[in-house]
């Protein structure tokens, strides 16, 4: 049997707990996370914005983001697979052997009775309006939104519509896309379209980035015969300039003071500039511009002050009707869902018919 050794009062006064050991603080990596957040400081606040002010090709990218893609990658030569009924692939090949890729959605009088693609030669022998539909930057002519909208135009509107990428986009020429190359491509594939319809059939319709280009694009043809019947302006910028101070990857530099000297002006150069304010004026057809009040890329006050500026430079030409449609931020539309209104066919009915084309 065990005996408990008596212990000494002594020895039990003297005993004293031995206290925890004290970690010491990781200095390592305190030392990192400070590094990084220099490093962090330092790409965003000094290798951008010098990328930007002595760089065209990161000025390019930043403009065009044509590398970006907006939804999971789809086979653009089978429009199917976007949900697109009887839809053509096709494509263009310009001047400068740029290949752009096009489609073609028809109306829905001639959805009803598909059953095979019809050649170019039959496929506009009607007299149906038809849409040139230009689109914003990233992704291709396949981005839901975009589809969308091709869908409502040719159901609920019974029009055609030729939606393409301009080149460095989707399956088009992978060449570094630049504001006169897209607007090139544009021209092209707008006199393809004129050998098959009468020009009085064409409505343009830019969205966002497209306005752009659409506004570029109709100053070039202000003196010619064959202006298209109308120019549709979604969600437009007044130059890239004042859409880049809002825009949300700005936002850890607009409020900077270089801001301006380093991104803004070199953005608004002649490769990206798009400056639609200071050409509008020089769109000789009926115009209608759609903005909602959310649009959180660009904000409601572009439209309206491309609107107003294109109203006081029509005063000596009524003939040419100059429409602002506002959607309420209720709605919430927002830069991309325009489409969803349920008033937009109706909206662009009743455009078509102010302009007595005679389409509907």
């Amino acid at each position: 049997m065990l005996r408990k050794r008596p212990v000494n009062p002594s020895e039990e006064n003297n005993f004293k707990p031995t206290a925890p050991e004290k970690t010491k603080p990781n200095t390592k990596s305190r030392t990192f996370i400070f590094i990084l957040l220099l490093l962090i400081i330092f790409v965003l606040y000094v290798v951008i914005p010098l990328s930007v002010y002595t760089c065209p090709t990161v000025r390019r990218h930043a403009v065009f983001l044509n590398y970006v893609s907006l939804s999971r990658q789809k086979n653009l030569s089978l429009p199917s697979e976007s949900g697109l009924k009887c839809t053509k692939n096709f494509y263009i090949k310009t001047g400068d052997e740029i290949k752009v890729g096009v489609w073609h959605v028809p109306p829905q009088s001639v959805l009803s009775k598909c059953k095979d693609l019809l050649p170019d030669t039959v496929a506009f022998k009607d007299n149906r309006p038809v849409f040139l539909y230009l689109h914003g930057n990233a992704g291709t002519r396949a981005g839901h939104h975009r589809v969308e909208l091709y869908k409502l135009l040719s159901e609920k509107v019974d029009a055609h519509v030729l939606a393409f990428d301009y080149r460095g986009f989707g399956d088009s020429s992978n060449v570094s896309p630049t504001e006169d190359g897209v607007v090139e491509d544009t021209m092209q594939v707008y006199n393809w379209l004129l050998q098959r319809v009468n020009a009085s059939r064409i409505f343009v319709w830019g969205h966002s980035l497209g306005t752009g280009v659409g506004v570029a694009f109709l100053e070039r043809m202000s003196d010619s015969p064959n202006k298209p019947a109308a120019l549709i302006l979604e969600a437009p910028f007044t130059r890239i300039i004042d859409a880049a101070r809002h825009h949300p990857l700005s936002i850890f530099h607009r409020y900077m003071p270089f801001f301006d000297i380093f991104i803004a002006q070199p953005i608004g150069d002649k490769e990206t500039g798009f400056n639609s304010i200071d050409r509008i004026d020089r769109v000789k057809c009926p115009l209608l511009i759609l903005h909602a009040e959310d649009d959180g890329f660009v904000p409601f006050d572009h439209g309206k002050k491309l609107y107003d500026v294109a109203v006081v430079a029509r005063k000596t030409s009524p003939s040419h009707e100059t429409q602002f449609v506002g959607f309420d931020k209720k709605l919430d539309l927002g830069h991309k869902d325009i489409y969803k209104s349920p008033d937009l066919p109706k909206i662009i009915t009743n455009f078509i018919k102010s302009i007595d084309s005679g389409l509907v």
